[in-house]
């Protein structure tokens, strides 16, 4: 038998070995809360689909729910983790999506409910999100809820803006109640006979204001988001949201703006608009949503919040103690840069710190490049910023949105008067419509070199094919040697790495011509992002240059398809006084420190 010492001695091993056990599991329980501590919309790229224009299904020339299904292998292999379709709902689509008829319903262009729950468990069972476009500043005029409000039917009677006339003309036509204009041109009252008084329209004559102060239009658009966060929905963009109030008092006038840039009366810039945007209650109404969001697990809010005044934008962040948004779109990638001759490296320097250094402590930033109501980059800048400028977005700290097709490096399409369908470009006549448009960036996704780009199988598009698609298109990027498409899957997959999402982030030169970016952590590979903005070759001394100690040499990562030299293939080493680099390219380099 053994003896009583040797017992001891087993029993406190046995029992150290518990606790160790204990210790283990209960460290490991811990690292897996901390990860999941990380919400997914900082983790993921954000792709916006257009439904129209991705992929249609049924042959009809408009795309669909089914036809981005039938994509949804693509979407996880390109590496994006959070999919935001543009307005899916019931519609009239007088534009295209953004009138809705009825918030809890599917446009039958695009589908059936059946085919949204099928888009989301795919999208889900591939570990990718789905977040919805929230329309609430206005409806249809076919919604159920004007109709009957402009009979005076309760409880709808106040659910959107009706005024009476300020007097009437020397013809007998009932005047507006005061001078607003319409973002979309001209008034943005329009008379309802049968009611007899006016209707308050930011948008077109067909997407009536609702009325927020009315609390039961705001229970009803809770509602709405209870209904697709119960279906499954994993949050939303909500769209024109600094509209969704004006002054009580309709009395009153805009002031002219004197913009050089319009002599036009009826053009909506030729006001100021300090009466019908921004106004305090919106805040109210955002907090509200923000709450209904707060009730399920891990949801997003991203809002759509265009202004010059950069403190307004970040009101929509809210702080600690009144959270809103989860974040408002930073455009001022879009706004600060509408041609080539705007961008340098000080200027997309200046872009950057723009929006972090007004940025609420402890919020967290995202970055835009395009979107449906913008130019492709490509043409805003000119191909050969495409990698150069994904990589930008996609490996500075902070959320990246993608639109549909900007991975391929799409190009605005020519859109001719006949053709065109943008209202608000039709709203300015056949010699106006082109400064207008947002159809050229709209066009049919081009997945290959087939009839209309494979994106339908009938015999016609909703908007016509770019010319282009013959060589630019997703399938032949995925068999060509290197291309964009290339370039963003791999930019999606070094963005997972811990120095892209735990490390710090430095700018060691910026001048006219190049702008340079170092994502580093300590025990981990450096990474440094140069690109040359200009239109001309370059050679740069980096060391020369740098505000900070850089090594002597390091590694290429990745670089622009438009780099065929042999000292920059991926895997090189080169010297970093002398980097040479070939108009608008984005070189990728790595060291260790």
């Amino acid at each position: 038998m053994p003896n009583k010492k040797c017992l001891i001695c087993f029993f406190f091993l046995f029992f150290f070995i518990i606790i160790g056990v204990i210790v283990i599991c209960l460290i490991a329980k811990d690292g897996i809360k901390h990860k999941e501590t990380y919400p997914f919309w900082q983790r993921t790229i954000v792709y916006q689909v257009y439904p129209r224009s991705f992929c249609d299904h049924d042959g009809d020339g408009t795309g669909d729910l089914q036809g981005i299904l039938s994509k949804a292998d693509y979407l996880k292999e390109l590496g994006v983790g959070t999919v935001w379709l543009s307005p899916i709902f019931a519609s009239p689509m007088a534009d295209f999506g953004y009138d809705v008829s009825n918030f809890t319903a599917i446009e039958p262009l695009f589908g059936t409910m059946d085919d949204f729950d099928a888009l989301r468990a795919a999208l889900h069972d591939r570990g990718l999100r789905l977040v919805l476009d929230f329309v609430p500043n206005h409806s249809s005029d076919e919604h159920e809820w004007f109709v009957k409000s402009r009979r005076k039917e309760e409880p709808y009677t106040d659910y959107y803006i009706w005024a009476d006339p300020k007097g009437f003309d020397e013809e007998g036509r009932p005047i507006p109640p005061n001078n607003w204009l319409s973002v979309f041109r001209g008034p943005a009252w329009t008379w309802a006979e049968e009611r007899q008084q006016f209707y308050f329209h930011q948008f077109l004559a067909k997407q009536p204001d609702l009325n927020y102060r009315n609390q039961r239009v705001r229970e009803e658009m809770k509602q709405v988001l209870h209904f697709w966060l119960d279906r499954g929905a994993d949050g939303f963009r909500v769209d024109a949201v600094k509209f969704l109030f004006e002054v009580e008092d309709i009395s009153q006038d805009e002031s002219v703006a004197n913009d050089p840039e319009t002599d036009d009366p009826l053009d909506y810039y030729y006001l100021n608009h300090t009466l019908t945007i921004n106004q305090p209650e919106t805040l109210e109404v955002v907090k509200e949503w923000r709450d209904i969001l707060d009730q399920y697990s891990d949801r997003v809010m991203m809002v759509e919040v265009y202004d010059d005044d950069i403190g307004q934008v970040m009101k929509y962040y809210g702080n600690d103690s009144v959270p809103l948004a989860d974040f408002p779109f930073n455009f001022l990638l879009i706004d600060s840069f509408r041609n080539r001759s705007d961008l340098s490296g000080a200027a997309l320097k200046d872009a950057l710190d723009l929006w972090t250094d007004n940025m609420p402590e402890g919020k967290w930033p995202n970055w835009v490049l395009g979107n449906h109501d913008n130019g492709r980059v490509g043409s805003r800048f000119g191909e050969d910023l495409v990698d150069a400028l994904n990589m930008l977005i996609l490996l500075l700290p902070g959320t990246p949105v993608t639109y549909y097709g900007e991975e391929i490096g799409m190009l605005n399409t020519f859109i001719s008067w006949e053709d065109t369908q943008d209202p608000q470009a039709c709203n300015h006549g056949p010699d106006g419509y082109g400064d207008y448009s947002r159809d050229p960036e709209r066009t049919p996704m081009q997945w290959d070199n087939s009839t209309l780009a494979g994106f339908t199988t009938g015999n016609s598009t909703w908007l016509p094919v770019n010319d282009n698609y013959i060589d630019l298109n997703v399938k032949a990027q995925q068999h060509a040697e290197k291309s964009h498409l290339k370039i963003y899957e791999e930019l999606a997959r070094l963005r997972e790495e811990e120095t892209f999402t735990k490390g710090h982030t430095a700018y060691p030169v910026i001048s006219n011509e190049v702008f340079s970016l170092l994502r580093y952590l300590e025990g981990y590979e450096s990474y440094l992002l140069v690109i040359n903005t200009s239109e001309e070759e370059l050679e740069v001394d980096l060391h020369q240059h740098a505000n900070m100690e850089l090594p002597t040499t390091a590694e290429v990562v990745l670089r622009s398809v438009t780099d065929a030299a042999e000292a920059t293939v991926p895997g090189s080493e080169i010297h970093l006084s002398e980097v040479k680099l070939v108009a608008g390219e984005g070189l990728l380099l790595t060291f260790t420190e």
